[in-house]
């Protein structure tokens, strides 16, 4: 161990050197032509940063655009050929080709599947008891859903309205897995889920009405051990029901349907909530928070701008708004695009705030990220260092679920972002902060670095074997050649990028110091720091 520390503490302080140009230092060609749409969300961006006398931030180099937008886009990294193959092509639309080509693969399907498997508590066991079958039904009409990019509006009204057996009707488990199956319970993850509305924070009189929506449904168990059948009760009734942002409504029932009245209403485009909070919770799954923070709450907080608005007829913003007039357009342009999900997704990622460097003076860093001027740094999420550490080594990790069902068992090489139920886990993405999928809340995922995922990273066995192994097959392929082949493959590999001489000059000199009998080691050693590295495990 002290070997390695010796070059980690070696290489890392040759990183933090080249720190300010690193993620700049490869130059790009000059961008193809943007849409009108992208134009406007920049003129909104530059606009905010004049008003704050911020200087340009530049855009980031092909090599970090190039990791960021796979992992955002498709939770991996780049292999090792398709960073050259990028590096290498000198067309100005490569990016938008790469965004295109990253939106319509089955990676991507994979991961914005998971984000909504934590936004809609895909979980076989306690609290949400879905159970496995019916877990692997609701997730994979929702992969399928993504894959074909169905409008949004048309799947959220579709499991606002599910009827049926949860094991044969998909989308029926939205109101199955929630913690309290009361009218409230049922509003209140409703209302956090699709308007990103905390319902204890409405006024009582409407959180009644808003609960009315929900009073008529039942839940009917079966012979089969878990299945349930949702229902709504025929009685005749009248409810007075009032859903937050579109007004009230009366309803006859049997003959008009609650949840129909309020799937309408909530998908609606008068409803100034649905479009709104999913942009913001998208937005956030680009830059690790939205544009209100946290995601799942924009409820508009009392106070003067809330006081105002209201006297004027009009729908008050939060007062935690960034950028308001940024959300407002992706709001505008993603009602117009029929909620076309992959539409909002491109046009987040051909935004200067996504394209930005990370890398700015310390002086002005905490305003430009506050205000997504420079792209935000953090962990990657519990998920990505899984795969990203199985994907280099080919030795993924094994899970295990409390229930020996058949769809518990998984076959071997099944990546952390394609596992469908919350309640199979390891002991890495516990340790990493996956969430726990309780609630569907976002606060439920951690994505603070602690001083047990340090000391895992440094001293794990299981790390280990998974870096030596990639170190051993990467010193074969290259022919155990350092200097010419080895340095640069290995970054490629693990970094996305090209090393920089003076990381060249220091890896050599540490490798020529060492007895010809112990140089071996060094392949092993330099993966293993890179893996370790802040470069690998965050977002930048």
């Amino acid at each position: 161990m002290p070997v390695r520390y010796a070059l980690l503490m070696c290489t890392l302080l040759v990183m933090q050197l080249n720190a300010a140009g690193l993620f700049t230092s490869e130059k790009s060609p000059e961008p193809a032509a943007m849409s009108a749409e992208t134009k406007t969300v920049n003129r909104i961006l530059h606009e905010r940063g004049r008003e704050l006398k911020l200087p340009a931030i530049p855009k980031v180099s092909d090599a970090v655009f190039l990791r960021r937008a796979c992992l955002n886009a498709a939770g991996r990294l780049p292999t090792r050929a398709e960073t050259l193959a990028f590096l290498n092509d000198p067309s100005p639309d490569k990016r938008l080709r790469l965004i295109d080509r990253l939106l319509d693969s089955e990676a991507h399907a994979d991961l914005i599947a998971m984000r909504f498997a934590d936004m809609l508590r895909i979980k076989s066991e306690f609290p949400v008891n879905l159970w496995p079958n019916a877990v692997q039904a609701f997730h994979q009409k929702l992969r399928t859903d993504i894959l074909n990019n169905r409008p949004y509006s048309e799947m959220v009204f579709e499991m606002l309205t599910a009827s049926g057996s949860n094991f044969r009707v998909p989308y029926a488990n939205f109101f199955r897995g929630t913690g309290s199956r009361t009218p409230e319970g049922l509003a209140e993850i409703t209302a956090r889920t699709f308007m990103g509305l905390q319902f204890r924070k409405l006024p009582p009189d409407e959180q009644k009405k808003f609960a009315a929506f929900f009073s008529r449904i039942r839940f009917k168990s079966t012979f089969e051990w878990k299945e349930e059948i949702v229902y709504t009760d025929p009685e005749p009734v009248r409810l007075k029901a009032c859903l937050p942002g579109s007004g009230n409504f009366t309803i006859d029932a049997p003959q008009t349907e609650p949840r129909q009245v309020l799937a309408k209403a909530l998908v609606s485009e008068d409803n100034p909530y649905f479009a709104r909070a999913f942009v913001n919770r998208a937005w956030s799954w680009f830059f690790g928070k939205g544009l209100i923070d946290p995601a799942d709450d924009i409820t508009p907080e009392p106070g003067f701008w809330t006081h105002a608005f209201r006297e004027l007829g009009l729908n008050a913003p939060s007062e935690r708004e960034v950028q308001p007039e940024l959300l407002e357009f992706l709001t505008d342009e993603f009602r117009r695009s029929n909620y076309n999900m992959r539409y909002l997704f491109r046009l987040i990622m051909t935004s200067d705030a996504y394209q930005a460097a990370s890398t700015v003076p310390a002086a002005i860093r905490q305003t430009s990220e506050k205000y997504f001027l420079s792209y935000p740094v953090r962990r990657l999420e519990a998920e990505l260092i899984v795969d990203a550490l199985g994907d280099l080594s080919g030795q993924y990790s094994a899970y295990t679920s409390v229930i020996p069902e058949p769809f518990t068992f998984l076959p071997k090489g099944t990546r952390a972002v394609q596992l469908a139920d919350g309640s199979i886990s390891s002991g890495t993405l516990e340790m990493f902060g996956r969430p726990a999928r309780d609630s569907g809340a976002i606060a439920e995922r951690n994505n603070r670095i602690s001083d047990s995922q340090r000391l895992f990273l440094l001293n794990s066995s299981l790390i280990y074997r998974q870096l030596n192994s990639l170190g051993m097959k990467i010193a074969r392929e290259c022919k155990w050649d350092l200097r010419r082949k080895g340095i640069e493959y290995i970054y490629l590999t693990v970094l996305s990028r090209r090393p920089t001489p003076e990381e060249v000059r220091q890896i050599m000199a540490y490798h020529d110091a060492l007895p010809k009998k112990q140089r071996g080691r060094v392949w092993s050693e330099l993966v293993w720091v890179l893996a370790n590295s802040k470069e690998f495990l965050y977002h930048h």
